[in-house]
């Protein structure tokens, strides 16, 4: 199963077409646009397709993250630099084991700022790239290739997977509804007293079920377990 390439608020045409180039290079086909602020019918995002202008013109557009990543099992964000929230880091080649028999998107972030905290606390797991960290910053398309590549040459060379029997991996729009669930029965009962630190708790509790990466069949589980505690 392929993975997905998502990139979320690309600023330049150039870089869309570079990507498009690069997805082509390794066999990927989908591509999500979120918030583009660039044209996908720019012809310098055509030029830099160089032949396969064909996955920008089938790209989907969305409007907001949580929406792009709402069908999705597994979501690795990328970033340069490591960052505050409790995320598992991995390598592009230490990720690819983990996206078998998933249905997995790569997150990609704006040229000029990168994902955001809040973006990334979409994503069950993060992927940086080892490079000199006195010149950290890369190219959009030359990361979408270092992680692809990774992918490309090990994509038919998985050792283990879990077995899941008759349950699979929960989609990230299944889970929003269980934290938006979570989230509310913590607000009626004051779980967060002090309110100021209400954002930063409640990032953990997400950081911590995203690294879990639970099944539909665990999420179930759990929901019933807070209506439970509810009445």
């Amino acid at each position: 199963m392929q993975p997905i390439i998502l990139l979320h608020q690309i600023q330049l045409a150039e870089n869309l077409g570079a990507v498009a180039r690069a997805m082509g290079n390794f066999g990927l086909t989908q591509l999500r646009l979120i918030q583009p602020k660039c044209n996908p019918d720019d012809p310098k995002a055509i030029a830099m397709a160089a032949g396969n202008e064909k996955v920008i013109e089938n790209a989907s557009l969305y409007q907001s993250l949580e929406h792009a990543v709402g069908d999705l099992e597994l979501v690795f964000a990328t970033t340069a630099t490591e960052r505050e929230l409790i995320k598992n880091y991995y390598t592009p080649k230490s990720a690819i084991p983990l996206m078998h028999d998933k249905k997995v998107g790569l997150l990609f972030g704006p040229e000029r700022t990168g994902l955001s905290n809040d973006d990334l606390s979409v994503a069950n797991h993060i992927i940086t790239i080892p490079v000199n960290p006195d010149f950290s910053s890369l190219n959009i398309g030359q990361a979408v290739v270092i992680v692809l590549y990774e992918w490309y040459q090990n994509k038919a060379d998985q050792e283990s997977w879990l077995h899941l029997g008759d349950t699979k991996p929960v989609n990230h729009k299944e889970l929003h509804y269980f934290f938006k669930s979570l989230e509310a029965e913590l607000d009626r009962v004051n779980f967060w007293r002090v309110p100021h630190k209400k954002e930063k708790m409640w990032q953990n509790i997400r950081a911590a079920f995203l690294r879990m990466q639970p099944t539909e069949q665990e999420v179930r589980t759990l929901y019933g377990a807070i209506q439970a505690i509810k009445k």
